[in-house]
């Protein structure tokens, strides 16, 4: 997003005239000495113009959408070069939607499972949901039609079983890993239809990761409609599938689902102990990935009631942040504390359920979370 546009939202949002407008004094990066690792690594990106470094994202609705990632992803690209498109997850095989820029077209008839429901005898992986098609189906994956950004792509890693690509614009080859399967293709490709090949009943699909020849920033990032941080710990290989992307900073954000209930079945400790788990099996596989938590948004509960569990939340993730030398972006505060969703709302920023954002919601939180990384990058921590 230009500056002045920028500008013109968070001047926009500013002239509510309610008690909770915009915070800009608190956009920043609580305990973001922990992520001096990270930002190492981005100084060497920055400076040798070589190599590539990999952000993980993951998390809930907010994220499955891919506005609000996806723009954090292009800001990074922007600033230090676009290596590739990085993880996909074909949810349109899972009747579900996803990111806008992805175009997916199916044949046949596909099953899914996912980590809200039919998770057990399921493999689960860092999407949190995995497809299976019967004999003969196939798929195809554009990157060309809906992408105002240049996501070409000559190596494709597969995570789950084997497949064979029907439709290429030259040859290619392939090599076999314990994820599933690699692709080198001797020329650029930006759209490929692919035919699965189930060799057993526990065959299936888990993503893809596209990359291209150039340095730059690898944003991998995938969620789950509804999930929360107890849905998330079902995903049995999500660590092992990070190690496997190499990421010098996992972004996690969750909360929204873990908040909405009444205050009095709330447990903010509980959720806590299982932001703890995450972080740990992260660690457990990838010891030198730093940990960016985000606060939940401010939001309501069946419309009626503000959402008193979140702050109760916030406060118990800051502390978290001290035990585990983890860092916070507070979005709770950002946009203004209580009630700051309704002013969202009337500036056209979030939706009428008071829980998610517009596009232009979205996007402003992405610049916002951008413009946080870069001036915490800045101090040269």
């Amino acid at each position: 997003m230009p500056n002045y546009i920028l500008f013109f939202l968070l001047a926009f949002i500013a002239g509510a005239g309610d008690s909770a407008d915009l915070d800009l004094n608190t956009n920043g990066i609580f305990n973001e000495t922990s992520l001096r690792p990270f930002f190492e690594k981005l100084k060497d990106l920055d400076q040798s113009d070589t190599g590539k470094l990999a952000v993980v994202h993951i998390g809930d609705s907010h994220i499955q959408a891919d506005f609000f990632s996806g723009r954090v992803r292009q800001n990074l690209q922007k600033r230090f070069g676009n290596a590739g498109r990085g993880f996909v997850f074909p949810y349109k095989l899972a009747n579900t939607s996803g990111s806008i820029d992805v175009k997916i077209d199916q044949k046949g008839n596909w099953s899914s499972c996912n980590i809200m429901k039919d998770h057990k005898g399921c493999r689960l992986g860092l999407a949190g949901y995995s497809v299976r098609g019967d004999t003969g189906c196939s798929f195809t994956i554009d990157l060309r039609s809906r992408s105002d950004t240049i996501y070409y792509f000559d190596k494709l890693t597969i995570f789950g079983s084997p497949f064979v690509p029907l439709q290429t614009n030259g040859d290619y080859n392939t090599s076999l890993s314990d994820t599933g399967i690699q692709i080198f293709f001797e020329s650029r490709q930006d759209s490929l239809t692919f035919v699965p090949v189930f060799k057993t009943v526990q065959s299936n699909i888990e993503g893809f990761v596209l990359e291209n020849e150039q340095s730059g920033i690898l944003y991998h990032a995938t969620g789950v409609n509804g999930s929360g941080t107890l849905q998330y710990l079902r995903s049995q290989k999500f660590e092992t599938q990070i190690k496997k992307l190499n990421a010098q900073l996992v972004i996690i954000s969750f909360g929204t689902n873990d908040c909405y209930m009444s205050s009095s079945r709330f447990c903010a400790d509980c959720v806590i102990e299982r932001y703890r788990k995450i972080v740990s099996r992260i660690r457990s596989e990838n010891p030198s990935a730093s940990i960016l938590l985000t606060s939940p948004p401010d939001s309501y509960l069946y419309r009626k009631y503000s959402n008193t569990n979140i702050p109760k939340l916030q406060k118990a993730m800051k502390r978290l942040c001290f035990e585990q030398n983890i860092a916070l972006w507070d979005l709770y505060s950002i946009m203004g504390g209580k009630y700051s969703i309704k002013n969202w709302y009337r500036e056209g920023l979030a939706r009428r359920d008071y829980i998610h954002f517009s596009k232009e919601g979205y996007l402003l939180q992405a610049d916002l979370l951008f413009e946080a990384l870069i001036n915490s990058y800045k101090k040269g921590l």
